[in-house]
């Protein structure tokens, strides 16, 4: 019997990208210009795809030239700002949620009511618009208050969110120490 065949495995090579526009993203080649993907990166794969599909883009845009390198440059450029047109909102959602969060945690700290949640917020769009008139990015960052989930049942849902929380971690710690004390604290009547 013969040994098992070894399989080949191939690498992509950086100057790909100024001779047949084509990157990485994600262990996949993708073509800069029609964002379609190639399954194995061979030079032969990307060199087919790019004489078949975009005949032109050598007469107009020379390989090694500066037109070609800025053209290059401006579609990694597009092609990123895609990418994180997709990942700026769960960045941004999270980023509200840890603020609900936090707000929560500090009405329950001064044992406020949960409606507050609401008033908090409401103050902070008003001293936003104030505080924030003449920055460049104020819409985005007023945006950002109003998605912030300050409701009393979203106050009240992450406050027994927090109590679990640490009554699970109080549990788990008691259950890991050996030994412990207790001190009681009553009034003297």
């Amino acid at each position: 019997m013969s040994a098992a065949k070894k399989s080949k495995t191939y690498h992509f090579n950086n100057d790909w990208e100024e001779e047949f526009f084509f990157c990485m993203v994600k262990s996949k080649c993708i073509c800069l210009i029609c964002h379609a993907s190639v399954a194995i990166p061979k030079r032969g794969n990307l060199e087919r795809h790019h004489k078949t599909v975009h005949k032109n883009y050598e007469k107009d845009f020379p390989p090694q030239s500066e037109l070609g390198k800025n053209k290059v440059r401006d579609l990694i450029s597009c092609l990123k700002k895609e990418q994180t047109m997709f990942t700026k909102p769960a960045k941004q959602s999270k980023a509200a949620t840890i603020a609900s969060f936090k707000i929560s945690h500090i009405l329950a700290k001064h044992k406020k009511p949960f409606e507050d949640g609401s008033v908090v917020k409401e103050a902070f769009i008003e001293t936003g618009e104030t505080l924030f008139g003449d920055f460049k990015n104020k819409t985005e960052i007023i945006s950002a208050i109003r998605e912030l989930q300050l409701s009393r049942p979203i106050v009240t849902r992450r406050i027994e969110v927090m109590s679990q929380d640490m009554a699970d971690k109080l549990k788990h710690d008691i259950m890991e120490c050996t030994y412990f004390s207790l001190q009681f604290d009553y009034p003297l009547i």
